[in-house]
């Protein structure tokens, strides 16, 4: 229809809060006034209107038509995130501290690859949010993924969406004649695996080898880690390259339940050390870190290291292998229902190789004895307690009294 129209654009002074993006939209507005001779709606108006009211005439009718438009930034794709772990199964001198390296490497190119990679404090930083605060225990944890342990559960900690891990296989160098002259020819194997962190599935896989001639003849001590590098660099362009291409096609599994729950886990050790206890004044922290490292019980699930008993933990409700493990004691393993304040109390028992070392219960319980009361003498705590009433512990008298001198 034909109209008069006098089209006004204006953006509001007051800034929309857009919920899902958090952005901040703009509002558009186009006012238009309708012709009273060509508009059919006008025209309908003007006579319902004088129907209604016979003693009167419209003379006049008008109307304007506002229609609002809000506009607001594109909602920006998230990244994904990423923790990388890298683990050296050669034995060539000084490759071990060529992990970091690698590690970095690869990170470069994954960021460039539009992932998020977390660094190695953030890493540290998840674990201890689930008390895995020593390096053994992180250590522990590490290996049981590269072992087939738990992906989702470290996924969990980091709050990532996909776990790598980096195996430098093999490295190697051989010696060859090419014409009249000596070449060296040296060998990097590397594999590499990513996890999505929902169900722990893997959706990518690489083995990667490649070689580097070098002129003349390598002999047993030089610096072959300087090829090594080489080589590395040519796997983390080669990987970052292919990645780059085929993460955006990485599937996610539906989410996992991510609800954790709090259960604790104690020992017949941990009993014996609380018993100890009794001749001991230290602050609680201390005693915690005693009982931990006296007792050196240790505490998986699902293959994976979580901590030191006594403890508290957290993992998913539901069902999970655990399996406690303290050495020259046999191992305790089972299949158990995991849920909020689920309390576990395990009874260790001495393996053939600690019934030869300690012969006996009581011979392992004064050995504690004497391990504790070394350990927070070295701290500088006073230590008496009474083994009076145990049996067979190794000639060391009725009592062990131990102070530290002033």
């Amino acid at each position: 229809m034909a109209v008069k129209k006098s089209v006004r654009w204006a953006v509001s002074l007051a800034l929309i809060l857009c919920a899902a993006a958090g952005t901040r939209a703009q509002v558009v507005t186009e006012a238009e006034k309708l012709d009273p001779n060509s508009s059919a709606e006008l025209k309908a108006f003007k006579a319902r209107v004088q129907e209604a009211n016979p003693g009167l005439d419209v003379v006049a009718v008008e109307a304007d038509v506002a229609k609002r438009a809000v506009l607001a930034p594109r909602p920006q794709p998230v990244n994904p995130k990423i923790a990388i772990f890298v683990k050296n199964q050669t034995r060539v001198a000084g490759m071990d501290d060529e992990v970091d390296g690698v590690r970095d490497r690869i990170s470069a190119e994954l960021a460039g690859a539009g992932l998020i990679v977390l660094d190695k404090a953030e890493i540290v930083d998840g674990f201890n949010r689930f008390k895995i605060t020593t390096a053994e225990e992180r250590s522990g944890l590490v290996e049981g993924i590269f072992t087939g342990g738990s992906t989702v559960r470290v996924a969990q900690m980091l709050g990532c969406d996909y776990v790598m891990l980096v195996s430098i296989i093999g490295a190697s160098h051989t010696a060859r004649t090419a014409g009249d002259r000596q070449v060296t020819v040296f060998t990097l194997r590397m594999s590499t695996k990513v996890n999505e962190a929902a169900q722990g599935s893997s959706v990518y896989g690489s083995n990667w080898t490649n070689k580097l001639p070098v002129p003349g003849q390598y002999t047993d001590g030089g610096d072959a880690l300087n090829y090594y590098n080489d080589l590395f660099d040519q796997w983390a362009t080669a990987t970052g390259e292919e990645i780059a291409q085929k993460a955006p096609t990485w599937r996610r599994g539906p989410a996992a339940d991510t609800t954790m729950v709090e259960f604790s886990v104690s020992t017949t050790v941990d009993e014996l050390i609380q018993g100890l206890e009794s001749g001991v004044r230290a602050p609680n922290e201390l005693l915690d870190e005693m009982r931990r490292l006296v007792g050196g019980v240790t505490v998986e699930i699902d293959g994976a290291t979580v901590g030191s008993s006594p403890g508290t933990f957290k993992t998913t409700p539901g069902l999970h292998q655990m399996r406690v493990t303290r050495q020259w004691m046999q191992p305790w393993q089972q299949t158990v229902n995991i849920q909020p304040g689920a309390t576990f109390r395990v009874a260790l028992e001495l393996s053939d190789a600690g019934l030869q070392r300690y012969r006996s219960l009581e011979g392992f319980r004064a050995a504690v004895a004497i391990g504790y009361a070394e350990a927070v003498m070295r701290k500088g705590i006073k230590v008496n307690f009474d083994t009076a009433a145990w049996r067979d512990v190794g000639n060391r008298g009725d009592a062990i009294n131990i102070q530290q001198n002033a």
